[in-house]
């Protein structure tokens, strides 16, 4: 009960705005990231389903979302855009990519399957991004793993 109490009153304390969140580096979160260049992404993308998929980075990776979801975000339960042309009934119509069997799989639920998607599975965008081809605002050097296996085992 004491811990609950404290607990209680340090998180009062951070939402009333008397204490200040910070990370490792002893300093605001929000620190530095003030003049950061602000993305634009274009606004003349194609129709939904006539867009070229960017290649996946590796096998196991989310597909990347090729069409503007501006108008869609924020996911929030009960309201998900998404679903009206992914469900599976719905995209074997459209000719969209559908979404897989494991989206309908409860993994806090002994991996019980359901008709409609999994909690674990319903806000897309915390796996799922837009594609867009933008200069990167910080250098990437990620390569696939077989990329890097060929670089140090010359296989």
């Amino acid at each position: 009960m004491k811990k609950i109490v404290i607990l209680s009153s340090l998180a009062a304390l951070v939402f009333a705005g008397t204490v200040e969140v910070t990370g490792i580096r002893q300093s605001n979160l929000n620190n530095g990231s003030e003049n950061l260049k602000k993305i634009e992404y274009s606004q003349a993308l194609p129709i939904p389903g006539q867009v070229k998929l960017y290649k996946k980075s590796y096998k196991t990776a989310p597909p990347m979302i090729p069409h503007k979801v501006g108008h869609m975000v924020p996911i929030k339960v009960g309201k998900n855009e998404c679903l009206m042309c992914h469900m599976p009934l719905h995209a074997k119509k459209l000719g969209i990519p559908q979404m897989p069997e494991d989206h309908f799989v409860d993994n806090f639920d002994k991996d019980k399957k359901q008709d409609r998607v999994a909690g674990s599975r319903y806000f897309c965008t915390t796996c799922h991004a837009p594609q867009a081809n933008v200069k990167l605002a910080v250098q990437n050097h990620f390569d696939r793993v077989r990329v890097l296996r060929k670089k140090i085992y010359g296989k």
